[in-house]
């Protein structure tokens, strides 16, 4: 399953185009363009122009599932699952938000797992996500992260001349940026130790946990990251960390971009171990 986030640029809300949201604004994600969806998940806020969404709610009749209107009524404003559930509020109003103004999705959510991670506070654990998805039988999870976050030049540390307002600007979101993610992920390492208990003690109704191959207990998760970081040798790690996010990059750069990010791939001990389980 691949996601695509952008971010209401009004209320900092990230929106994920998958049919969950879309039936929420009476809509068909099936209709909209892969490329204007991710026009907008990499609209990088005043570079380029947002992305602009009609709000049809209202007009299919449309309801909240019983368990998130439970949630609202409730007001446990304390509980990831109410914020969760409040977010979607403002579209459940076609009159009060009538357009949708969309940016880069890096603003809510960089890495894209944030939707995941919401999507189990939602349900209340991963078990029931699943048999709302109808894949109960899933015994591998598998995340493979590609993160292409770049590093600020630290040679503004030699002087004692005061950055420029460009430096100053790409450090704020950057120091954030990297931060976040770091946090984001080991929120998702953590999460893995529970949800294979909470698969487990659903699918094993309260019997025998077995871990074989193909048993109620089978289940395991992996967490590929692809990252720089991960190169060894320093000159080549800053090379590749310094190579701006943007749109014009050489075809000599896309090309050793790809080659590195495979051998970053390969070279992943979780994705040996992927392949050693999977044979």
């Amino acid at each position: 399953m691949i996601l695509v986030n952008a971010t209401d640029m009004v209320t900092g809300i990230r929106l994920s185009f998958n049919q969950d949201v879309f039936d929420v604004l009476c809509s068909d994600v099936s209709k909209f363009p892969v490329s204007r969806a991710v026009a907008a998940s990499s609209a990088v806020p005043v570079l380029l122009t947002p992305i602009t969404l009609k709000n049809y709610a209202g007009s299919c009749g449309f309801t909240l599932p019983p368990k998130m209107q439970k949630t609202l009524d409730e007001q446990e404003t304390g509980k990831r699952a109410y914020h969760y559930v409040n977010n979607l509020r403002p579209y459940l109003d076609e009159k009060e938000t009538p357009y949708i103004h969309l940016v880069d999705g890096g603003v809510s959510d960089n890495l894209g797992l944030r939707a995941v991670l919401d999507r189990m506070y939602l349900f209340g654990d991963l078990w029931s996500a699943l048999k709302y998805m109808k894949i109960e039988n899933t015994h591998k999870v598998v995340f493979i992260l590609v993160n292409a976050e770049t590093e600020l030049k630290r040679d503004v540390n030699l002087f004692d001349k005061i950055p420029g307002f460009g430096f100053m600007l790409a450090s704020y979101s950057s120091i954030a940026i990297t931060r976040y993610n770091f946090e984001t992920v080991m929120l998702l390492r953590e999460s893995f130790e529970r949800w294979t208990r909470e698969v487990q003690e659903g699918r094993c109704s309260g019997g025998q946990i077995s871990t074989e191959p193909g048993g109620c207990g089978d289940i395991k998760f992996y967490l590929i990251e692809v990252k720089f970081d991960a190169l060894k040798d320093e000159k080549e790690r800053a090379y590749y960390k310094s190579l701006p996010t943007s749109f014009r990059l050489s075809d000599e750069e896309v090309d050793k971009l790809r080659q590195k990010a495979g051998e970053i791939l390969r070279s992943s001990p979780e994705f040996q171990e992927l392949m050693r389980d999977l044979k």
